[in-house]
């Protein structure tokens, strides 16, 4: 029988599309990210990766990858697309997960959203994270980055809307570069 379990729990075909081999590497990858992410802001003894809800979000990631190459007639997506489609899977997985929050800490409670939130900066900034950006220019970048904060924890989001988050930022960064401080 095709339940509605059986339709959207059956990833062999998209684990024939992409191999085996490519679908755990991106989860290995987002794996050790995630553990670096705990490691760096000392959330290990508060948190834990579920490898489940990981591995359901990366199969449906590309799940969706799939669905985007052949209704677009694409062979490759852009950087911009996987961070944005990886970002959003994983925000509805959580694969972060609550092993203690004795004083009921922010950072442990939205660890989902700050570790989607510290991977799209990272993504969108580069190396410039610790480079001397002017005073004008930084004031601007954080409002942007606290307001994706906010939308990650709180507003209703989609791939899409992060991809346009990426592309936006990206935009303005153009435009910036061609204004004088």
């Amino acid at each position: 029988m095709n339940n509605i379990e059986n339709i959207y729990l059956d990833y062999g075909p998209i684990i024939q599309e992409f191999t085996e081999e490519k679908v755990r590497a991106g989860y290995e990858n987002l794996y050790r990210e995630m553990q670096q992410f705990l490691e760096d802001y000392e959330l290990a003894k508060y948190l834990k990766v579920d490898e489940v809800a990981l591995t359901h979000g990366m199969l449906d990631y590309f799940t969706d990858i799939s669905r985007l190459k052949k209704l677009h007639g694409i062979k490759e997506v852009n950087d911009i697309k996987v961070y944005a489609y990886q970002s959003y899977w994983l925000l509805r997985r959580h694969p972060l997960q609550i092993i203690d929050n004795p004083d009921n800490d922010e950072r442990i409670v939205f660890a989902n959203e700050k570790f989607v939130f510290s991977r799209l900066a990272k993504f969108l900034m580069g190396n410039q994270l610790g480079s001397d950006i002017p005073e004008k220019k930084r004031k601007s970048i954080l409002n942007y980055f606290d307001t994706l904060y906010y939308y990650l924890k709180f507003r209703n989001y989609d791939a899409q809307m992060l991809e346009l988050f990426i592309l936006s930022f990206q935009a303005g960064r153009l435009i910036g570069e061609n204004q004088h401080d």
